[in-house]
């Protein structure tokens, strides 16, 4: 059986039990299980190239160089989990499916490109400013891929602190919403949708939060664990452990999407087919 999952960017959580907990963070998940690389580590390659008048506010002169830098973030959190991140190459177009793609619209196993678009693989963006799409085994829960799109549509910079508007138009940065997007690569969903209030990247609405944040980096640990949890980080993440992989089975989902207006993910879509 195949389940396909499509979540919106910037904002998604899990089970809110009978208090709150001190952490919300949240996995994605695929029929109960948190989604997880076995392998503890992912390579992402980037297409995003240069801005047409370089240098960036931040002073970097490439988008690229804003996806390894919110990559870093992740990797400086001390989870053992690894970003890998690579500059060009080949690109496998994600759109499409059948031989050749892991999950319908994701393309080969393994292959993470973030690269601008006009559209999610024929389909409009709509208010949606980037969207991931995870592909996992259903049974184990182990990823296979996760492209991340970028929409081409909306303004983008580079800068820290609060979300810059010129002229009533929002001007999107890219390194926060790329960091958020790798969230989801990584396995982490939003926290604030299921009534839970936190301070976290992973949170759906684009805010000044542009770094990984204590609940953040909690729900790291709890998806790849190099020690004991510190007491009081509940929430509703996994310990996880590789398990075999079940070739033929797949979810495709985790498509987390920034609003341009809203500034939040969309409802998320389930099918089983």
């Amino acid at each position: 059986m195949r389940g396909c999952v499509v979540v919106g960017m910037l904002a998604l959580a899990f089970a809110l039990l009978a208090s709150v907990p001190a952490h919300g963070f949240v996995c994605l998940q695929i029929a109960g299980k948190c989604t997880y690389w076995p392998q503890r580590g992912a390579t992402l390659r980037t297409f995003l190239g240069s801005p047409t008048n370089p240098p960036l506010a931040n002073g970097t002169l490439t988008w690229d160089e804003n996806a390894i830098t919110a990559a870093n973030d992740w990797n400086a959190t001390g989870a053992s989990f690894h970003f890998n991140v690579e500059v060009g190459g080949q690109f496998n177009d994600p759109c499409g499916r059948g031989p050749g793609h892991a999950c319908p619209n994701t393309g080969p196993v393994g292959d993470n490109p973030v690269f601008f678009a006009n559209d999610f693989c024929g389909q409009g963006f709509g208010d949606i400013i980037e969207l991931t799409n995870n592909c996992a085994v259903r049974d184990t829960g182990a990823m296979l891929n996760a492209p991340v799109f970028v929409n081409a549509n909306v303004s983008w910079n580079a800068y820290d602190g609060p979300i810059r508007v010129v002229g009533g138009r929002v001007i999107h940065e890219i390194r926060r919403v790329l960091a958020h997007e790798f969230g989801h690569v990584l396995g982490l969903d939003h926290p604030d949708e299921k009534g839970q209030t936190v301070e976290a990247l992973m949170n759906s609405r684009e805010s000044a939060i542009d770094r990984p944040q204590a609940d953040d980096i909690s729900g790291i640990f709890s998806i790849y664990p190099n020690a004991p949890p510190a007491p009081g980080t509940g929430g509703s993440g996994c310990n996880l452990h590789a398990g075999p992989r079940a070739e033929g089975l797949w979810l495709a989902g985790g498509a987390m999407l920034w609003a341009v207006g809203r500034q939040r993910r969309r409802q998320a879509r389930r099918a089983h087919a």
